[in-house]
C-alpha cells in the first residue's frame, strides 16, 4: 500500500471515510442473480449452492468444473483441440440424433449425469440453473464430409493448427435443428435451465461470415449476404422454442463476436437476447458481471487460493453504478468463495455502499476488521492491496492469456530443461514435456523459449521488458508472504512464494533465450567488452550460466514448497492420463526434479556454445 501509507489507512482513511459522499443508498434491485464457481464434486458443488442461496442467488451455473473431452484430440501432432476440450458446446454434450454415429456417447454421458445431479441439488434448495456453452463449436471433418452444406466458419488459429477445423452454419435451417433439438434434450434432463450465455469466435467456435474469427470471414456462401442479426436472431429463436416446448423460458447472450457495432445489432433483436452485454431492442446492459473464472481467468493460474477481494469489490462498484436487470457473480476461486459472498452481503446490506477509490480502502478495511479484529485489519488489507497492485503488471504480461500461464504451462518453462542446445536432447529426455508444448509449426519453432502463442518474445528489449514488470510483482509476492505468516497464515505464504516461482521461470525463460539467441549470432554486440585477463570466459557466457542456475535453484525451491502434495496449491490434472497441454499432470515434482537433472547433465555444453578462448 505504498500509495497510501499504513499511517493514513490506521487513521485518515476512518475519518474520511465518515465524511465521504454517500451515492447508493441500499442494495441494487437484480431480477437475477447467478452465481458460478469451481466445484471438486457434487457435494461440494451443493455447499457452494447452498451458500449461494444465503446470499440471495437466484440462479447457479452448473456447467463450471467439468470433464475435459479429451475425444477431440483426433492427430497427435495437432494441439489446436487443447484450447476446445475444456469447453462444452451444445451439440457434443447433448447430442442430437443425426451427430450420434460421428460422436463418441461415453463423455456426453458422464457430463450430462453431472448436469443432471447438480440440477437435482438445485431443484431441492429452490434454485434455478444457468449455463455456459461455446458455440458453434467445431465439429469432426466426417460431420461435413456427409453434409456439406452444414459447413460453416473455419475456427481453428492457422498459426497453432495442423488442420483446419469448421463449426457448423446456424444460417442453415438443419443445423438449427440440431440447436433446437440438443437443447430439447438438456432441458429435458436438466428442468430449471433460465440463462444461457455463449462464447463465440474464439477456441474451436464461431460465426458465419464473422471478422471476429482467426482465419478470416468464412461460411456458407448461400447466405454470405445475410445480417448477423438475422443469424443471431434465427439462432436464438431456435435454442428458445426448445424452451417453449418444456414451458420454460430462456434469456440468450452472446460474447466475443467482435462485431463493430454490436449496439445496432442489439437494436435488431428480441427482449432476453443479447450481443456484447447489449440486449434487444433498447441495447440496455444485459448483465453486470463481479469477480472472476477460475482457470484461464485468474492472473494467478495454475496457483489456487490467493485471495483477490478488491478485484470482486470493484466489480460490485461498477454493477451499482450501471445497473442491469442481472447478476453475475463469479467466484472461480474454490478456496476463497466464502470470503467473496460475505464480503458481497456486505456490499449489499450497505446503507451507503462504497463509489470512490477511498471509500472503496474505507469499505474493505472495515471488512478486514470483521474478519481478522481491529489489530490485524491493517495488514490484512495491506496484503489484499498488493494482491490489487499486482494486477497492472501480470495484465501487462497477457497476450492471450496470462504469461505465467502460457510460458510456464503451456510451453512447459516450469519442467522443460533450458540448455544450450535443446535440438540435441536426446528422446527420454524431452519425454515429460515434449508432447505438451502448444506447438504445432516446425521442431525449431518448438525449441525457441520465446515462441508463445505464436507471438515472439524476443531479444534483449523483450527480456528487459518483462524484467522490469516482472520485479515490482515479485517484490509485493514477498511483501504478501511475509505479511500472510505475520497474520498466522503460513499455507497463504507459501502460495505467494510458489506463485513467485512461476514469476522467476518466466522471467528467465525469456532472458535465456535471448542470450541463447544472442550466442548463436556472433559476434554478438559492436561494442562487446574485452575478454577480462584473469577469467577465461566472457560476460555473455558468466551471465548466461547464472541464468541457469538461477533456474536450477528456483526449480529446486518450487520443489521444496510443493511438497508430496503439490494438488493443494496448484490447479492439476486428475491423473497421468488427464494430463494436457494446458493442465500440468499430478507427477510435477518428478517432472522438476527430472529437469534438474538434464540441465545439470549439460552444463559443459556452454563450453562449446560460447568457443572459450584457451587461458593465457
Amino acid at each position: 500500500m505504498r500509495a497510501f501509507g499504513v499511517s493514513f489507512l490506521r487513521g485518515g482513511i476512518v475519518a474520511l471515510a465518515a465524511c465521504a459522499t454517500a451515492w447508493a443508498a441500499g442494495a441494487a434491485e437484480f431480477q437475477k442473480v447467478i452465481a458460478g464457481g469451481s466445484y471438486a464434486d457434487l457435494a461440494d458443488f451443493e455447499r457452494f449452492a447452498t451458500r449461494a442461496k444465503q446470499s440471495g442467488v437466484t440462479h447457479v451455473r452448473i456447467t463450471d468444473s467439468l470433464p475435459w473431452s479429451s475425444w477431440q484430440y483426433d492427430d497427435p501432432n495437432d494441439p489446436y483441440p487443447s484450447w476446445v476440450i475444456s469447453n462444452p458446446g451444445l451439440l457434443k454434450i447433448a447430442i442430437p440424433e443425426a451427430l450420434k454415429r460421428y460422436i463418441p456417447p461415453a463423455h456426453a454421458d458422464r457430463v450430462m449425469k453431472i448436469l443432471e445431479e447438480r440440477s437435482a441439488v438445485l431443484r431441492q434448495l429452490g434454485l434455478k440453473a444457468a449455463i455456459s456453452c461455446f458455440d458453434p463449436s467445431m465439429l469432426p471433418e466426417q460431420v461435413f464430409a456427409d453434409h456439406p452444406l452444414w459447413r460453416g466458419p473455419r475456427v481453428d488459429h492457422p498459426a497453432r493448427a495442423r488442420h483446419p477445423r469448421w463449426a457448423p452454419s446456424i444460417d442453415h435451417p438443419e443445423v438449427l435443428a440440431l440447436y433446437r433439438e440438443a437443447m430439447t434434450i438438456l432441458l429435458k434432463r436438466c428442468p430449471g435451465i433460465e440463462v444461457v450465455s455463449i462464447t463465440t469466435n474464439d477456441s474451436g467456435v464461431g460465426l458465419d461470415w464473422s471478422s471476429g474469427t482467426y482465419a478470416g470471414k468464412l461460411g456458407n456462401t448461400l447466405y454470405r449476404g445475410r445480417p448477423m442479426e438475422a443469424r443471431l436472431e434465427g439462432f436464438f429463436s431456435a435454442l428458445r422454442a426448445a424452451a417453449t416446448d418444456a414451458g420454460a423460458t430462456l434469456d440468450l447472450a452472446i460474447k466475443w463476436t467482435r462485431e463493430p457495432d454490436a449496439r445496432r445489432i442489439a437494436a435488431k433483436l428480441s427482449p432476453g437476447m443479447a450481443i456484447e452485454n447489449f440486449e434487444g431492442p433498447k441495447a440496455t446492459p444485459f448483465q453486470s458481471a463481479v469477480g472472476f473464472e477460475e482457470f484461464y481467468w485468474s492472473p494467478y493460474h495454475p496457483v489456487i487460493g490467493i485471495p483477490q477481494p478488491r478485484r470482486v469489490l470493484e466489480g460490485l462498484v461498477a454493477a451499482a453504478r450501471r445497473p442491469a436487470p442481472r447478476l453475475v457473480l463469479n467466484f472461480g476461486d474454490r478456496m476463497n468463495r466464502d470470503l467473496y459472498f460475505d464480503l458481497f452481503d456486505r456490499f449489499q446490506a450497505a446503507a451507503n455502499q462504497p463509489r470512490t477509490e477511498l471509500e472503496q480502502l474505507a469499505f474493505l478495511r472495515e471488512f478486514a476488521v470483521a474478519r481478522a479484529g481491529a489489530d490485524k485489519a491493517d495488514r490484512l488489507l495491506e496484503l489484499w492491496q498488493n494482491v490489487h497492485e499486482s494486477a497492472p503488471n501480470l495484465e501487462m504480461l497477457n497476450s492471450g492469456g496470462y504469461l505465467t500461464d502460457l510460458g510456464p504451462v503451456q510451453q512447459r518453462w516450469l519442467t522443460r530443461p533450458f540448455v544450450p542446445f535443446p535440438e540435441e536432447l536426446k528422446p527420454e529426455e524431452k519425454a515429460h514435456y515434449r508432447k505438451f508444448l502448444f506447438q504445432a509449426r516446425r521442431e525449431s519453432d518448438a525449441e525457441s523459449l520465446a515462441d508463445i502463442q505464436a507471438m515472439m518474445w524476443t531479444g534483449w528489449a523483450a527480456k528487459h521488458f518483462v524484467y522490469r514488470i516482472a520485479s515490482p510483482l515479485e517484490r509485493r509476492n514477498r511483501e504478501s508472504a511475509d505479511i500472510a505468516r505475520e497474520l498466522g497464515d503460513p499455507d497463504l505464504a507459501r502460495r505467494f512464494e510458489i506463485f513467485n516461482c512461476f514469476v522467476k521461470t518466466a522471467v528467465a525463460a525469456i532472458d535465456y533465450q535471448a542470450q541463447l539467441d544472442r550466442a548463436r549470432r556472433k559476434p554478438g554486440f559492436p561494442d562487446d567488452p574485452a575478454w577480462e585477463a584473469q577469467t577465461r570466459i566472457g560476460w555473455d557466457h558468466q551471465l548466461m550460466m547464472e541464468t541457469a542456475r538461477a533456474e536450477i535453484d528456483n526449480t529446486a525451491v518450487l520443489i521444496d514448497l510443493l511438497g508430496a502434495k503439490p494438488g493443494e496449491y496448484l490447479v492439476l490434472a486428475p491423473t497421468k492420463e488427464e494430463e494436457d497441454i494446458r493442465l500440468l499432470g499430478p507427477d510435477l515434482t518428478a517432472q522438476l526434479r527430472r529437469k534438474l537433472e538434464v540441465m545439470n547433465a549439460h552444463w559443459e555444453d556452454y563450453e562449446r556454445l560460447f568457443q572459450a578462448a584457451e587461458k593465457p
